[in-house]
């Protein structure tokens, strides 16, 4: 299975501070995306979808997407309003009453979409109500992969790592039960970052517009392109992720 993962999406009407234009940015993500071959089984978007949370921007990236012909699953992060995410895709396959998590099954593969959204608060959190989620909808026998925007490891950036996925430990104790739980995939961070976390394969995905900058002192943010991370998950294969600008450089063939 080829699943493209964008995140920190930042959607809203006007420029960023940036100075990078959301939505021309998403476009370019999906023009890159229509171009990768094999083409990929599904779209994960992992957080901060929209910068201003608001039902018109969540109504008009549902339609981007189903206008892409690609299957997708969506997160909320920090940014994002729980229940105009939820509004604006009601054929989401939501698996709690409040939270915006879901499982995603493909073949013998699953992803758990775990939402780790406190309202108006940047950083994340691990609570009993997304563990009971965990406990309920991990399965057994099945490859998993869990998703989450803030991730729950220290990234080495300061003003990240602030504002994180608190009681991580808590999902560490957890997974250490959990052999089928492969990989943990993340947003938020806006670069990418390769650690490990319990024992597993954890990732963060660059942001489709600014990226944050990796320096020590206060949070800053640096005009590096937009990017995208492609993970390839294949049978008897550990997951393989592939880093893409979304500005196609051209392919030119090597010449016998």
């Amino acid at each position: 299975m080829r699943i493209v993962q964008l995140s920190d999406l930042h959607l809203r009407d006007g420029p960023l501070y940036s100075a990078v234009d959301p939505w021309l940015a998403w476009n370019q993500a999906l023009s890159r995306v229509s171009g990768l071959l094999p083409s990929p089984e599904l779209l994960l978007l992992s957080g901060d979808l929209a910068d201003d949370g608001l039902p018109d921007t969540y109504r008009r990236l549902a339609a981007s997407l189903g206008e892409s012909g690609i299957d997708f699953a969506v997160l909320p992060g920090n940014h994002d309003q729980r229940q105009a995410l939820r509004a604006a895709f009601p054929d989401q396959p939501w698996g709690h009453p409040f939270l915006a998590c879901q499982r995603v099954d493909r073949g013998d593969c699953s992803l758990l979409l775990l939402d780790t959204l406190i309202p108006g608060c940047e950083a994340g959190e691990f609570s009993a109500e997304q563990l009971a989620w965990l406990e309920e909808n991990c399965p057994t026998g099945r490859r998993t992969i869990i998703v989450m925007h803030h991730p729950p490891f220290a990234v080495g950036i300061e003003g990240m790592d602030r504002i994180a996925c608190a009681d991580g430990e808590r999902l560490a104790q957890w997974l250490a039960y959990r052999p089928q739980v492969e990989a943990l995939l993340c947003g938020h961070v806006h670069r990418h970052v390769t650690s490990c976390f319990a024992g597993r394969l954890a990732l963060t995905a660059p942001s489709t517009v600014h990226q944050i900058a990796l320096q020590d002192g206060p949070l800053a943010w640096t005009s590096e392109p937009g990017a995208m991370l492609v993970h390839d998950w294949l049978p008897g294969q550990p997951l393989r992720t592939h880093y893409l600008p979304l500005l196609a450089a051209p392919v030119v063939a090597y010449a016998d």
